[in-house]
This record gives C-alpha cells, sequence and structure tokens, in this order.
C-alpha cells in the first residue's frame, strides 16, 4: 500500500502522518519494531537505497510493516525519479508506505514519482490544502472543542480575521485563549487583548535580520516584540509559519529558475508584496538548510505540548536561524 499526504496546510499533513502510524502501531506494532522514518533532503543514491531497502523489507514477527518518508516526492528531481519509481514499484504488500510532503497540492502533483504511482493498485492520495471559506470555520470549531475551548460562531469570525486561515498559527491561538478563558466562553475582548494583529512589516524585518545573519539586528527585533507583550506561541508560530513559506518559495523556485513574483504568489496564494519579499530572501537558503530548521521547529512544537517552555523553543529556533546563515 502506498499513501500519499501533502499540502501547504504543513500542520494538517504532518497531523495525518501521525495519525496513521499511530493507528498502525496500535494494530500490527505495539512494539514499535517494524515502523521506519526518513527525512529525504535531496534524493540522492546513498539516500535511495537505505529508504527503498526499509520499504522492501519483510516485517518482523508481525503482518505489516509501515515506511514514512517526508520530503521525499517534492525534492526528487526528474532525472532521478526513475530509480526511486522501480524501487517503489517493488515494495511487498505486506509494507505500507506513506509519503509525507509540505508542499501546494498543485506543485507536489507535477511530480514524476507522484504520476507514476498514483494510478498504480492500493495507492490512497490525501491533498491537504489550507483551508478557507466554510471548510477553515468547521476545522476551527472541531480544533477548539480538541482544546477545551468554548467558541461560539459571534466570534469566531474576529479571531480568523487577526489569524487568516494559518492552521500551526490558529492552533497556538486557540491553546492560549483555552488556558486564559478557563472554562467559560471565549469573548471578543479576550481575543481583542490576547490575540495580537500580524504585521508582515515587522515580521519581514524580523526574517531579514535573521536571514542575514545580523544577530544583534534580529536579537533586538525579537526583544522588541517581547517588550511589546507579543505571545511566545505567537512568535513561535511567526518563525513556523516563515519556514514554512520559504520552502514552499524554494520548491517554486527550484521548479522554474526564472520564476518571478507572481509565480510565487499564484503557487502560494499570497499577495505579490508577500511574494517579492520571499522571492528575495529565499535564494540565500537551501532547501536542506530550511528543512533542517522545520525539522527543528517541529520538534520544539511537540516538546511545548509536553512541558518545554515557549520562549525557549524560541530562543532555540532564533539560534539555529542564526547559525545557518
Amino acid at each position: 500500500m502506498i499513501i500519499f499526504i501533502y499540502g501547504d496546510d504543513t500542520l494538517r499533513v504532518k497531523e495525518r502522518a501521525e495519525d496513521m502510524r499511530q493507528k498502525f502501531a496500535e494494530k500490527f506494532d505495539p512494539t514499535g519494531m517494524n515502523v521506519d522514518e526518513f527525512v529525504v533532503r535531496d534524493g540522492q543514491e546513498s539516500e535511495r537505497g537505505t529508504v527503498i531497502g526499509a520499504a522492501q523489507a519483510s516485517p518482523f514477527l508481525s503482518e505489516k510493516r509501515m515506511v514514512v518518508i517526508r520530503g521525499l516526492v517534492s525534492s526528487v528531481k526528474k532525472v532521478e525519479s526513475k530509480l526511486w519509481v522501480e524501487g517503489f514499484s517493488r515494495v511487498p504488500s505486506s509494507t505500507i508506505v506513506i509519503f509525507a510532503d509540505a508542499v501546494a497540492p498543485a506543485t507536489l502533483e507535477k511530480s514524476e514519482i507522484f504520476k507514476s504511482l498514483k494510478d498504480t493498485p492500493d495507492v490512497h492520495v490525501y491533498p491537504l490544502p489550507q483551508l478557507e471559506g466554510h471548510e477553515l470555520t468547521a476545522w476551527v470549531v472541531a480544533r477548539a472543542k480538541v482544546h477545551g475551548a468554548i467558541l461560539l460562531p459571534a466570534v469566531l469570525a474576529a479571531l480568523l480575521a487577526r489569524t487568516g486561515n494559518d492552521s500551526w498559527r490558529i492552533d497556538a491561538e486557540l491553546q492560549k485563549l483555552a488556558a486564559y478563558a478557563n472554562g467559560v466562553p471565549i469573548d471578543q475582548k479576550m481575543i481583542t487583548e490576547l490575540v495580537r494583529v500580524e504585521s508582515q512589516e515587522d515580521i519581514f524585518a524580523f526574517m531579514d535580520a535573521l536571514s542575514s545573519g545580523q544577530s544583534s539586528r534580529a536579537l533586538g527585533k525579537l526583544a522588541e516584540e517581547r517588550e511589546a507583550g507579543t505571545d511566545e506561541f505567537q512568535l513561535f508560530g511567526m518563525l513556523l509559519r516563515q519556514i514554512r513559506l520559504l520552502l514552499q518559495a524554494r520548491d517554486v523556485v527550484d521548479s522554474n529558475s526564472k520564476a518571478m513574483k507572481q509565480d510565487v504568489a499564484d503557487a502560494l496564494s499570497i499577495h505579490p508584496f508577500v511574494a517579492q519579499k520571499l522571492l528575495y530572501e529565499v535564494r540565500s537558503w537551501s532547501p536542506a538548510r530550511l528543512e533542517s530548521l522545520h525539522g527543528l521547529a517541529s520538534k520544539l512544537d511537540k516538546y511545548m505540548k509536553t512541558g518545554l517552555a515557549p520562549d525557549i523553543s524560541v530562543d532555540r529556533l532564533v539560534t539555529s536561524f542564526l547559525k545557518v546563515s
């Protein structure tokens, strides 16, 4: 079985893959001996042998095994795709292969691996684009219940007006609001006081400093945000959102070396002004560097949910930005 999970709603991509792994463990593999995970950076031969070898291996004292591969489909170049496709075409029925890629559906669906494998037997496809309209509001209501937040329809629009459709930020804001409300319904006053309207200029000034390695300026901007009362979860969300935007913009540039701001704007569904900024920033970042940052951010996000202080997570992520610049 082959499963494609992909989209620019990277929170849902991450959680869908984790949910499938958890259900697999409960049904087939409580010991954890039949699950392998890989993050593929560039799809070179050294990675191919290891990943395909794991996918073709037989399960150990179990009916099934699972191999989760992050970033492969969106990172492998067309010229290298054939050998990957040949390898995955020989995966035994006892193996479940999950491809998890945090890129826009339209981008991933152009990849050779996806096009070659999507119509083969026992393939399942889960595109997860950023949500809009009724789908977004339904997801927010469901997410609020997960965090124990009482979010009435009258204030839902006010929340989305401040967060947009960024699922990571919405999730962080709902956790913060739920903790503050402590069992009572969230009202307009709470949203006004706790959920800051994001300033793109502030974000870009902060990210410009990080991207260019201007340590003192970046740390100064971070201090300004904290002095202004910006919540640490929101700061983390700002950093994570920018990493995701840079990753997506990098993919556009790698696919089209002559990409213009409108190409980036269309692919990422963002304003051309923001796209122009990203196009300038992304050329100084390699995919491997961005994947490394995204991997760290994902780990820190998990650690925060189990007790790590959010300010420590922000500091670690900022430090990593500056180290790789």
